[in-house]
């Protein structure tokens, strides 16, 4: 090979590995600080640059449980043992994560900004993985797509992990 054609291999290799540390720059960064989520976003539904189809804000109290609905309507913490019988109320669509955006917030260090959604269609609850690190878990089963939750199965987010009841 002509020493013209290494040297241009040479800038092609050296521009693919700044790229790639980059790309794994941004993706700490992104992990550590969290996008601003304005309200009016949020309320929308628009999507993020993720691609996570965002819900509504938190009300101030949780909504009640849900009585004509055959659906789980609520998560109670099984482990870790230090937060066992902690209560989450899902409401119609719920997104779980570690921004202040989501509708339950859990400040866990495996958990990804938005990390799932559970939604109700019909008489079933379901939670959608919205591109997590460490997935989501539905009785060991990595969740992909949208997955049903029924009434006593464990969903597992980071370490967290919760029945549905």
């Amino acid at each position: 090979m002509s020493e013209q054609l290494l040297t241009i291999l040479k800038f092609c290799l050296l521009a693919l590995l700044y790229l790639f540390f980059l790309r794994v720059l941004r993706a700490v960064w992104t992990e550590v600080n969290p996008p601003k989520v304005a309200a009016d976003t949020a309320a929308t539904g628009t999507r993020s640059k993720r691609g996570a189809k965002k819900s509504r804000p938190a009300a101030a109290t949780p909504r009640a449980p849900r009585k004509s609905s055959g659906a789980p309507s609520r998560l109670v913490v099984v482990e870790p043992a230090a937060r066992a019988g902690g209560e989450f109320i899902l409401g119609s669509e719920a997104t779980v994560g570690r921004a202040k955006g989501c509708s339950i917030v859990l400040d866990e260090q495996y958990v990804s900004q938005v990390h799932a959604r559970f939604f109700v269609r019909g008489d079933t609850l379901f939670v959608e993985d919205l591109g997590s690190t460490n997935g989501t878990w539905v009785n060991g089963t990595r969740a992909v797509g949208q997955m049903p939750v029924r009434v006593g199965e464990h969903v597992q987010i980071g370490n967290l992990i919760m029945e549905a009841r």
